[in-house]
C-alpha cells in the first residue's frame, strides 16, 4: 500500500453495459473523519476496504467524535504501517503509535456509539489520546482513539450494512465505523456536473476531496450519476453490489485541506436537484458492498458494469 496523502434504490437488473469507466483514485480514511489517504491498491475485505476507518475518536460518553463538530480533523494525516499507525498534523510533533486490536489491562474494550449503534472498540492508550487532545478546543476535554478488534475475534461485532428492503442480505458484510456503507463511488463526471451549478449560482466550485469518496471514476462514455443505476459492477477481479445513494450532509462543507468551513457549502447546490426526498436528503455518490472479498482493486482498473437497476 502507497503512503502518499492527499488532501434506496431498489429494483431487479436488467441489461449489462459495455461502457467501462477506469479507476482514478483510491482513497481511505485509516481514522474516521481524518485526512483521505491515496493508495495505488488496497485488499478487499468483509467490512470494505482494508484499513479503512477502523480507527476512531470518541468523547467522554464514548460517542465518536466528526468533522461536523471539529472540521480541523481534516488535517491530521494517519498512515497505517503494518501494526503502526503514524500521525501528522500542522504544527504538531508527529508520533507513532502501536495499533492494538486484541484488548490488555492497558488497552481496555469499551463499548463506542456510532450514530443509533454501540459496539465494541479496543482503547488504544494513553499516548494517542495525549497527542490528540491539543487538536481540539478548550471545549473538547477529553479524547480517546479506539480501534476496530481484529476481525473475526469474540470481541469483534461490527454493525449490519442497512440493505434496502428490495435487497438481498448478503451474509457475512458488515461495517465498521463508517457513517452508513462500506465503500462511496463517485464518478468525476457527476462532479463536474455539480460544480457547473455551484459555479452558476454561487461562483465557487470544489474538489472531489469534499465528498470523501473511497473510489473515484472516470471516462469509458459515463455520463454524470450513471453510477446511480449500477446494480452490480466488477472493478479488476473483484464484483460489487450497489445498494443505496448517499445522503450528504454539512460535512462536505469542509476545506479538506485546511478545516476552514464554507459560509456556504456545496450541499445548498446539491439541494436544488439532488434531493427528490426533501431537502436533508441530497444524495451524492454511491455505497458499494464487496460480492467477494480477499482480491484487490487497484488505481487503472476497468469499472465493468454487469447489471443495472430496474428504471
Amino acid at each position: 500500500m502507497a503512503d502518499k496523502t492527499s488532501s434506496g434504490d431498489g429494483g431487479a437488473p436488467v441489461s449489462s453495459s459495455s461502457l467501462s469507466p477506469i479507476v482514478t483514485e483510491i482513497n481511505i480514511y485509516p481514522i474516521k473523519s481524518c485526512k483521505a489517504v491515496c493508495v495505488e491498491s488496497i485488499t478487499v475485505d468483509k467490512l470494505g476496504l482494508m484499513d479503512d476507518r477502523r480507527l476512531m475518536l470518541i468523547d467522554s460518553n464514548n460517542r465518536f467524535l466528526h468533522q461536523r463538530k471539529f472540521p480541523k480533523l481534516a488535517t491530521v494525516i494517519a498512515v497505517v504501517k503494518q501494526n503502526t499507525l503514524h500521525l501528522s498534523a500542522p504544527n504538531k510533533e508527529p508520533a507513532v503509535i502501536e495499533i492494538c486490536r486484541v484488548s490488555r489491562a492497558d488497552r481496555p474494550v469499551r463499548n463506542v456509539g456510532v450514530w443509533q449503534a454501540t459496539l465494541p472498540a479496543i482503547d488504544q492508550g494513553d499516548e494517542a489520546a495525549a497527542w490528540f487532545q491539543s487538536i481540539f478546543d478548550s471545549s473538547q476535554s477529553f479524547a480517546r482513539l479506539v480501534a476496530m478488534p481484529e476481525l473475526d475475534s469474540e470481541e469483534c461485532v461490527p454493525r449490519p450494512i442497512p440493505f434496502p428492503a428490495s435487497f438481498p442480505k448478503i451474509p457475512d458484510r458488515q461495517v465498521g465505523f463508517s457513517d452508513s456503507g462500506p465503500i462511496l463511488v463517485l464518478s468525476e463526471e457527476s462532479l463536474a456536473d455539480l460544480n457547473a451549478r455551484y459555479e452558476a449560482g454561487w461562483q465557487q466550485s470544489v474538489p472531489m476531496t469534499r465528498f470523501r469518496p473511497n473510489i473515484v471514476v472516470k471516462g469509458g462514455g459515463v455520463e454524470a450519476f450513471d453510477e446511480d443505476r449500477w446494480l452490480v459492477v466488477q472493478i479488476g477481479s473483484v464484483p460489487f453490489m450497489a445498494y443505496q445513494k448517499a445522503t450528504r450532509c454539512k460535512m462536505t462543507g469542509v476545506d479538506q485541506a485546511t478545516g476552514e468551513v464554507d459560509k456556504v457549502g456545496p450541499l445548498e447546490a446539491l439541494r436544488t436537484y439532488r434531493a427528490t426526498r426533501g431537502p436533508a436528503h441530497a444524495e451524492f455518490g454511491q455505497f458499494l458492498v464487496p460480492l467477494k472479498v480477499g482480491g484487490a482493486i487497484n488505481v487503472g482498473d476497468a469499472v465493468k458494469v454487469l447489471e443495472y437497476k430496474k428504471a
